[in-house]
C-alpha cells in the first residue's frame, strides 16, 4: 500500500516540475513561432503549410518534454500556454486548442507513463492545436482575411485569398496530422535513450 500511495504522489506536479515544464514549455512555443511567423513572411503558402512544418521540427521537442516531466498535466500545461498565444482572440479556436491537447494528455493517461506508442500517438493529436489559428476560415473567412491584411498587409491577404478554397482548413488540419506522424516516427530513431531512461517500452 506504501508503494501505491509513493507511486501517486511521484505523479503530481511539484514546484520544480512546473518551472521545467514553463521552461520547455517556452523552448517549443518559441520553436513554434519562428516557424510561424518565418513561413508567413516568406509566403502564404508556406503559413498554410506550418502545422505540417510544425509536426515535422516540434515532435522531438514535445517528446523529451513530456517523457522528462512523466507526469499527469504535461501536455496540458504546454496545450493552455499554446492556446493563449495563438488563440487568445478566437473563442472556438481556443475551445479546439484545448480538446485537442485534453485528448492528448488523456492518450498518455492511458498509456499509464508507459507506452512509447502512446506517448508518439499524443503528439500526433496534439498537434492538430496547430489549425486551430486559422480555425476561422471555416466560418468567417472575409474576418480571417480582413484580420491577415492588417497583420501582413493587403497584398499578403489577398493572395492568402485566391489559394484559399472553402475546404482549406480541412487540408491544413491534414497536413498536422500528417507532420505530427512523420514528425513522430523522426522523434522514435532521435531519443531512443529518453524513452529507454524513462522506463518507457
Amino acid at each position: 500500500m506504501n508503494t501505491t500511495v509513493q507511486t501517486k504522489n511521484n505523479k503530481k506536479m511539484k514546484t520544480k516540475d512546473l518551472i521545467y515544464a514553463g521552461a520547455f514549455g517556452a523552448v517549443y512555443l518559441v520553436l513554434m513561432l519562428i516557424i510561424v511567423m518565418g513561413s508567413s513572411m516568406i509566403s502564404p503558402v508556406l503559413y498554410l503549410a506550418a502545422p505540417f512544418t510544425v509536426g515535422l521540427i516540434c515532435a522531438t521537442v514535445y517528446m523529451i518534454y513530456v517523457i522528462k516531466l512523466h507526469k499527469f498535466g504535461a501536455a496540458l500545461i504546454l496545450g493552455i500556454l499554446f492556446a493563449l498565444i495563438a488563440c487568445s482572440s478566437n473563442l472556438y479556436s481556443a475551445i479546439f486548442a484545448l480538446a485537442t491537447t485534453l485528448v492528448a494528455e488523456l492518450v498518455i493517461y492511458l498509456g499509464k507513463y508507459k507506452s512509447k506508442r502512446m506517448y508518439l500517438l499524443s503528439f500526433v493529436v496534439f498537434n492538430l492545436n496547430m489549425a486551430a489559428p486559422t480555425m476561422m476560415l471555416l466560418y468567417n473567412r472575409d474576418k480571417f482575411l480582413s484580420l491577415t491584411a492588417g497583420y501582413r498587409g493587403v497584398e499578403h491577404a489577398q493572395h492568402l485569398a485566391e489559394i484559399t478554397p472553402d475546404w482549406i482548413w480541412y487540408a491544413i488540419l491534414g497536413g498536422a496530422v500528417l507532420g505530427g506522424v512523420i514528425g513522430v516516427f523522426i522523434a522514435k530513431n532521435l531519443i531512443k535513450k529518453h524513452f529507454v531512461k524513462a522506463g518507457v517500452i
